[in-house]
């Protein structure tokens, strides 16, 4: 069965030049996904498994809060975990682990407030 892991009230404060980086590391071996970032205006970003991607310079994601999705299985059967870390400039904003007892596939879901300092 499918679940759903939310994350909500996160935050990242940057000057307002500063670019933005996102990135999701796999911890567990075998994980494969798809993650989208759905960004103020027209310019969403997807990543495929592990990676990184540039979301563009804070001051044009402050104006509404940026949702990442990420669907994510684990297929491989001595894995007991799913454990995934998201970064935002290297900076750790949110860590997601669940065992596979309870989902193999779940859906992680985060909600971002930008704001410029």
């Amino acid at each position: 069965m499918r679940k759903i892991y939310r994350y909500e009230k996160l935050s990242f404060s940057a000057p307002a030049d500063e670019d933005v980086n996102f990135e999701i590391k796999f911890i567990s071996d075998g994980n494969i996904g798809h993650t989208v970032i759905n960004i103020p205006g027209d310019n969403d970003s997807e990543i495929a498994n592990s990676g990184k991607c540039s979301l563009g310079k804070i001051q044009s994601l402050t104006s509404e809060k940026t949702i990442s999705v990420s669907d994510i299985a684990n297929p491989i059967p001595n894995e007991d975990t799913i454990a995934i870390e998201y970064y935002i400039n290297k900076k750790l904003i949110a860590k997601h682990s669940n065992p596979k007892s309870e989902t193999d596939r779940p859906y992680v879901i985060l909600t971002i407030k930008f704001s410029v300092k």
